[in-house]
């Protein structure tokens, strides 16, 4: 029986408007969920719920399904039901200055905090001027002094007059204190020390000694006084540096009471104030006034230090503004965006650096909530996956100077105290990345134990028929775009069954989806209609092809000049049209190649011109292994197969890869067997087993219309048509000119099971089936097939025999050579 062509009502999804049950997205709500990813929901809403280490979570699927969207979303409604989580600052470690502490406070406390620091030493430095600038102070500082004073008078009086009685005077020199003779009241000159005898002589230097022993104890006496002095000094200072620091300081913690760390700074910035208190006099404010200004010596700069640096907050995470856990998408995953960095600045050439420069990354800022990043993103930057595995699995973040971790480290840096880490991460990559990092990574099992795995299509029932519109009214709606009427709604949903090349599911592919109904809008309004149509939706997805197809064009231009040969016309021996799919990008197209056969005797089976060139893939090279299954199933049980057949894509020049060609192989090697001609007007597409049965195959609609291109600019007969495989029917979503064509019978589809199906349509010939007796009828392509064969072993026999024959023919002549020469030697003998 004939095999009839597919109706025009099979190549295209139907959806009737009236079952829409809207006129246009006026009358329709936004959409307020998810279509149609449910598993990957799940899977999200899972590890959400889970407070245990690892569940983390890693997202997979195609690019354009929304993952990164869809997860923010779901992130952002879970997050709003959690507490936000508190401040982080790092302030100066008095014990060790390399190492910043870094304080917990309360959410929104953190720059409450910064800000009372800085007016409360704000304050200090006024109020301790003042303190110390006081009357009073300086009537007590007056009195320690005077009474220490008064004391040495003391001891310099008692001292003199011990000299006196000794008859010796103390006079004062910058070197110290110097003892003079004194006779009659007048000191004693050298010439008259010189007259006196030898006892006399004696006598004044056992006094002078004596009066040195003195005067070096009343040294030590008055240096202990000048001591006692500077304690007396010194602890007034303390006393009363204490009393102003304690007045103003009591006020801060009695703010912070609740908070121990932050008590314990407090008390340590109050115990360094006091030890440091003459920064907060003298010059102080001179050096304030220029802390922040540059002074130029010759080619260098430097920047005057700021005495009271060490007292600032450095607020690394303020979430005074957060209204539940924090969401944060990170694009650019670089190590320093996502653990934070510790800048630096120059001074006399060299990098410097200090607490107050400590920068918090999205992984700090993200603590207590989410992280969301491309996971491919990150592990294109050093250190950065390896950093994220450590942080996770210490449960802590470290920020540290990113030239350490390579083991040079030029400048000296600090080490900030760790932060406890508290945090989900979301990767989103592709399938391929998550199946590697399974496989090699021991680490990741543990540390992202939830793979939400999202679906590029879904079934297409009422349901999400219905989704697609409220769909279609949410991008409407947040982007302030014109109404879609139904028909416009209708065709987008069509475009969906078009996007996954099934007319029984839609695509999720909601990038692709956003762009055409914003394109949509674009050309409705320049028409300056007031609503979007199907029209407007047809030249949005037009546009965007015309925008994408120069190749195809070049390639049908080609074809259309004869440059690229391709007949749609006539019959022809061993040849036939098959169809491949290029893809540029997102944008997929089809096209025709003329594929030929040639048979010839020989015991290589088939030979494939590409795969001797080596352009072919290995799925491809799978396929034409099939075919000599496929002719030693047929045939070579009955007959031994004694040829060989070459196979080529004309005029192909770069690697074909994939099984969709076979069958289309098959064909021409059986027309090339049998001498049957195959009508060249259909094309052909479908893999096929070794069974004969013809299988389902991609990109058909893109094959179709690629073919049909070629046949309407060479001109349509209502012969030409392409085969394809019959589990490929629900996959057709062809154009309208192609349904038009269809349906006026200009062009033809037809869906096959079999080889033997597909070469009644291509020859118009019985194939034949096997007897009883194991022979195919006369006059069926298989016989002829099979007497083609015989021919050829019969043809190999007598080459071989012939052969067989020329060889023994020549060894009896060898023979018959060695007994003459073995005569004619024993006759000499």
């Amino acid at each position: 029986m004939a095999i009839k062509s597919l109706k025009a009502s099979d190549l295209r999804k139907s959806i009737p408007l009236a079952g829409l049950g809207f006129k246009s997205t006026k009358n329709l709500t936004p959409l307020d969920g998810i279509i149609g990813q449910d598993r990957a929901i799940k899977a999200i809403q899972l590890a959400l719920e889970m407070d245990f280490s690892g569940y983390n979570i890693f997202v997979t699927g195609k690019v354009g399904t929304g993952r990164t969207t869809i997860v923010q979303d779901l992130l952002n409604k879970f997050a709003k039901t959690k507490e936000a989580p508190g401040d982080w600052c790092y302030v100066y470690n008095f014990n060790e200055p390399d190492s910043p502490q870094a304080l917990f406070l309360p959410n929104g406390k953190a720059c409450q905090f910064q800000k009372d620091m800085d007016r409360l030493i704000k304050t200090l430095k006024t109020e301790i001027r003042r303190v110390f600038g006081s009357k009073k102070y300086e009537d007590q500082k007056l009195s320690i002094v005077n009474r220490q004073n008064e004391r040495k008078r003391k001891l310099l009086e008692q001292l003199n007059k011990e000299a006196q009685d000794l008859k010796l005077q103390i006079q004062s020199t910058p070197t110290g204190f110097q003892t003079v003779v004194m006779k009659d009241d007048k000191p004693l000159e050298s010439e008259q020390y010189q007259q006196l005898s030898d006892q006399e002589k004696q006598n004044i230097n056992e006094r002078i000694q004596s009066m040195e022993n003195k005067i070096s104890q009343a040294v030590r006496s008055i240096a202990r006084l000048d001591l006692e002095t500077q304690q007396s000094l010194s602890k007034l200072d303390e006393q009363v540096a204490s009393f102003a620091v304690e007045q103003f300081m009591h006020e801060v913690k009695e703010k912070y009471k609740e908070l121990e760390p932050v008590q314990k700074y407090l008390d340590e910035v109050r115990v360094d104030v006091i030890l440091n208190i003459m920064d907060f006099l003298g010059e102080v404010e001179k050096e304030e006034q220029k802390s922040d200004s540059q002074l130029i010596f010759g080619n260098s700069t430097k920047v005057k230090k700021n005495h009271f640096k060490r007292y600032t907050v450095n607020v690394v995470v303020d979430n005074s503004q957060l209204k539940g856990a924090p969401v944060i998408y990170e694009p650019n995953p670089t190590y320093n965006n996502i653990f934070g960095r510790i800048e630096k600045y120059s001074e006399y050439g060299t990098y410097l650096t200090d607490f107050t420069m400590i920068k918090a990354g999205t992984l700090l800022k993200a603590n207590g909530g989410y992280l969301i990043t491309d996971a491919l993103e990150i592990f294109r930057n050093p250190f950065a996956y390896d950093a994220l595995k450590r942080a996770i699995r210490n449960k802590e973040i470290r920020i540290e100077d990113v030239s350490e971790l390579y083991g040079v480290s030029p400048v000296s840096t600090l080490k900030p105290s760790p932060i406890p880490l508290n945090v989900k991460i979301v990767l989103v990559g592709r399938t391929g990345l998550y199946n590697l990092l399974q496989f090699y990574d021991e680490d990741f099992s543990r540390i992202f134990k939830i793979r939400a795995d999202f679906d590029y299509e879904t079934g297409s029932n009422k349901k999400a028929v219905h989704q697609y519109a409220q769909f279609i009214k949410k991008v409407v709606d947040e982007e302030n775009l014109i109404p879609f009427d139904s028909s416009a709604i209708h065709e987008i949903i069509s475009y969906g069954h078009r996007l996954v090349e099934d007319q029984v599911k839609l695509s999720l592919k909601f990038g692709s989806l956003t762009r055409v109904i914003r394109e949509t809008n674009y050309w409705a309004k320049k028409d300056r209609s007031k609503v979007a149509k199907d029209v407007h939706v047809k030249k949005a997805i037009t546009e965007y092809e015309y925008r994408h197809s120069l190749v195809e064009e070049k390639i049908q231009e080609m074809i259309e000049r004869d440059i690229y040969k391709i007949i749609v016309d006539g019959e022809a021996v061993g040849q036939i049209n098959g169809l491949s799919v290029y893809q540029l990008g997102e944008y997929v197209f089809g096209r025709p190649h003329k594929i030929t056969s040639k048979t010839y005797i020989g015991n290589e089976n088939v030979v494939h011109i590409e795969r001797k060139a080596h352009l072919s893939g290995k799925i491809h090279d799978k396929g034409v292994y099939v075919l000599s299954g496929f002719f030693n199933w047929k045939f070579g049980e009955f007959i031994p197969l004694s040829f060989s057949a070459s196979l080529a894509f004309e005029q192909s020049y770069t690697t074909i890869d994939g099984d969709s060609a076979s069958s289309t192989e098959l064909y021409a090697l059986i027309s090339s067997l049998s001498g049957v001609p195959i009508h060249q007007g259909v094309a052909v597409t479908g893999s096929v087993n070794q069974n004969g049965e013809v299988q389902a195959i991609g990109g058909v609609n893109e094959k179709i219309e690629g073919y049909f291109k070629v046949c309407k600019a060479k001109g349509l007969t209502g012969k030409q048509g392409v085969m394809i495989p019959r589990s490929n029917l629900d996959h057709l979503m062809l154009k309208d000119e192609v349904v038009e064509a269809v349906k006026k019978d200009k062009f033809h589809i037809w869906a096959i099971d079999t080889i033997e199906d597909g070469l009644k349509i291509l020859t118009g010939r019985k194939v034949g089936r096997r007897n009883k007796n194991g022979k195919f009828p006369k006059n069926t392509i298989y016989y002829q097939v099979e007497e083609t064969l015989r021919e050829f072993t019969r043809r190999n026999d007598e080459y071989r025999k012939s052969i067989d024959k020329k060889k023994g023919t020549k060894k009896a002549k060898d023979n018959n050579n060695r007994k003459s020469d073995e005569s004619e030697e024993n006759g000499e003998e």
